[in-house]
């Protein structure tokens, strides 16, 4: 199964806890998104899936990536990609999407589950594995024999469109 995790763009500030779920996109995030789509535009990467956790950055970061990415499927909204979720969740709800034949998956969602589900897919520690914001990261990972490899990493500054 090749997974790639799309960690949500820049958004507001951390002011207020409480509001942490509604913090917005601030224009960086936008344009680093619509930099993130030309990216895959022009190297033909395209989601088979696009999961999506419940916060609005995230849920921003996905919809902008699905309206400027040709062909881009919808957005499917899980819950398992919310913040607080542990790298064991995910791994175990990506190992039921491949158990049903699902062959490519693409999540957006946030830090530090994104570096914690990389590091736990390729057996790294888990500080060793930084995603930076509205970065691209590729793992190919085998389920039937718990072992996975990093093919790329590549963050939105060092994203080339021209």
């Amino acid at each position: 199964m090749l997974i790639t995790c799309l960690r949500h763009a820049t958004a507001e500030p951390h002011a207020d806890p409480d509001a942490d779920a509604e913090r917005a996109l601030i224009k960086k995030g936008k344009d680093q998104v619509l930099r993130v789509a030309e990216f895959c535009r022009k190297h033909a990467l395209l989601p088979a899936v696009l999961y999506c956790s419940p916060l609005r950055r995230a849920q921003q970061t996905a919809k902008l990536l699905h309206t400027h990415l040709p062909d881009c499927p919808a957005v499917e909204t899980v819950d398992w990609l919310s913040l607080g979720t542990g790298p064991d969740e995910i791994i175990a709800e990506l190992k039921i999407l491949a158990d049903a034949g699902v062959n490519d998956v693409w999540l957006v969602g946030h830090e530090p589950a994104m570096s914690g589900l990389i590091a736990g897919l390729i057996g790294a520690a888990g500080d060793g594995i930084l995603i930076k914001k509205a970065s691209l990261t590729r793992v190919e990972a085998d389920f039937s024999r718990s072992a996975a490899q990093l093919l790329w990493s590549m963050p939105c500054a060092l994203m080339t469109v021209k």
